[in-house]
C-alpha cells in the first residue's frame, strides 16, 4: 500500500475514534495512560528516529508514572517524591503541586484541560491547567491504577474510572462526585479501558477480566486463570479485548466475553498490550522480551532486552514500538522487530512512554528523571 494512502487511512481512523462519544477528550497528543480510552498505546504521530536526548527533568524520587501531554505540549507526570509536575516542551518547570503522597499511576487530562491524579494513599485530586486545586477526594485503599476518562453517551461532562486496593473500581465525575463503586474479590492495579459503546473493561488480582456497563452493572467476566495487573486494550472496532495474565498468557476476548485465542509465554505479564496501526498486538514480558503478534494471535517477532519489562509499549503511526526495560534503557524497535536505537538512563524504567506531536518520546525512570527523546 502506498505510504500516502496508508497515512490517509490512519488519519481517517483517528477521526472516527475522536467522533465517538465514548472517546470525548482534549485535543492533545497523549491525554492519559496508553494514549486513549481504548488503551491502544497508538499515536497518530511518528516517533523519534535518532533517539537523541533533548533534556532530562530531575525529581527527588522515582518516576514510575507515565506522562500525559497537553495540546500546548506541556507534560504532566507524578513522582514518588509526592509531587505532580508540569514541564514545558523545553524541559523547564512550569509548576508543581504537592500531593504529599507517592504517585505511581499516570495522570489523565479532561476535555476542559483539567488534570486528574490518584495517589498511593487513595487520594483523588483534580487540578486546573495552572496547577490550582479544583477538588480532592479520598477513597479507601491504595491506588496504582491510572484513571481513564470518557464521556459516556448521555453523561454530562467527563467521567473517569480508576481501580483501588479496596477491591473496587470507581466511577467519578469531573466535578468529584463518586457515581458508583464496583466490587471484585481482590485488589485492582489494572487501569480500565473503554470500548466504543462505553463498556468498561478492567482486570483484578482475582484473575477475572470484568466488563461493566457505564451504570456500574456487570455485563460479564472472564477467568484468565491468573492475577491481572496488566491493563486491557480494545481493538479499533471494539470487538476484541486484549489483556495479559499472571498465568503467562496474552488473551484475546470477544466483547461478549467469549475466548478467541491466547498466546502462551513463560512468565507473568505485567506490561499492558498496545494495538498497532495494522491491528497487531505488542506487549512486554517479565522475561525481558518484547512480543509482536498478529491480530489472530500468531507470533510475528520478538525482541530481547536485558531486563524485566513492566513498561507498556507505545506505537507510532509507522508501527515503530517504544518500550522501557529494567535494564535501565528505553528501546525503539521498528515494525519488523529490528532495533532502531536505545537510550540509557540511571535506573530501571517502569514508566510507559508517551509520544508528542513533534515525535518526542517522553518517559520516566527510577533515577528520578523525566526524559525527552527527540531528533
Amino acid at each position: 500500500m502506498p505510504q500516502a494512502v496508508r497515512h490517509y487511512i490512519l488519519l481517517a481512523l483517528f477521526s472516527l475514534v475522536s467522533a465517538n462519544p465514548a472517546f470525548s477528550g482534549p485535543d492533545s497528543p497523549w491525554p492519559m495512560f496508553h494514549h486513549d480510552p481504548r488503551h491502544t498505546g497508538l499515536s497518530e504521530y511518528v516517533g523519534s528516529k535518532t533517539g537523541t536526548l533533548s533534556w532530562c527533568f530531575k525529581t527527588r524520587d522515582e518516576v514510575n508514572s507515565s506522562p500525559a501531554i497537553a495540546r500546548d505540549g506541556t507534560v504532566y507526570f507524578g513522582s514518588l517524591d509526592g509531587n505532580v509536575y508540569a514541564v514545558g516542551r523545553d524541559g523547564k518547570l512550569k509548576w508543581s503541586y504537592a500531593i504529599d503522597d507517592k504517585v505511581y499511576s499516570s495522570l489523565a487530562l479532561g476535555s476542559d484541560g483539567s488534570i486528574y491524579v490518584c495517589s498511593w494513599g487513595g487520594k483523588v485530586v483534580s487540578l486546573d491547567p495552572q496547577g490550582n486545586l479544583r477538588w480532592k477526594r479520598q477513597v479507601r485503599g491504595r491506588i496504582t491504577s491510572s484513571p481513564t476518562i470518557s464521556r459516556a453517551t448521555g453523561a454530562k461532562g467527563d467521567v473517569f474510572y480508576v481501580g483501588s486496593d479496596d477491591y473496587r473500581l470507581y466511577a467519578i465525575t469531573g466535578a468529584g462526585r463518586i457515581n458508583w463503586g464496583f466490587n471484585t474479590r481482590k485488589y485492582i492495579g489494572s487501569s480500565p479501558a473503554i470500548g466504543p459503546d462505553g463498556t468498561i473493561y478492567f482486570g483484578s488480582n482475582d484473575a477475572f477480566l470484568y466488563a461493566v456497563n457505564p451504570d456500574g452493572e456487570l455485563k460479564w467476566r472472564f477467568n484468565a486463570h491468573g492475577a491481572i495487573s496488566s491493563s486491557p486494550a480494545v481493538s479499533e472496532d471494539g470487538a476484541t479485548i486484549y489483556v495479559g495474565s499472571g498465568d503467562g498468557a496474552l488473551y484475546a476476548i470477544g466483547n461478549d466475553g467469549s475466548a478467541r485465542w491466547n498466546f502462551k509465554t513463560r512468565r507473568w505479564i505485567d506490561s499492558s498490550p498496545a494495538v498497532g496501526p495494522d491491528g497487531g498486538v505488542y506487549f512486554g514480558m517479565n522475561d525481558g522480551e518484547l512480543y509482536a503478534l498478529t491480530a489472530e494471535g500468531a507470533l510475528r517477532w520478538k525482541y530481547r532486552t536485558r531486563g524485566t519489562i513492566t513498561s507498556s509499549p507505545a506505537v507510532d503511526r509507522e508501527g515503530n514500538v517504544y518500550i522501557g526495560s529494567w535494564d535501565k534503557s528505553l528501546y525503539a524497535v521498528d515494525s519488523e522487530g529490528v532495533l532502531r536505537w536505545t537510550l540509557p538512563t540511571q535506573g530501571p524504567i517502569r514508566s510507559s512512554p508517551a509520544i508528542g506531536e513533534d515525535g518526542t518520546i517522553y518517559f520516566g525512570s527510577a533515577d528520578g528523571g523525566l526524559y525527552a527523546v527527540g531528533d
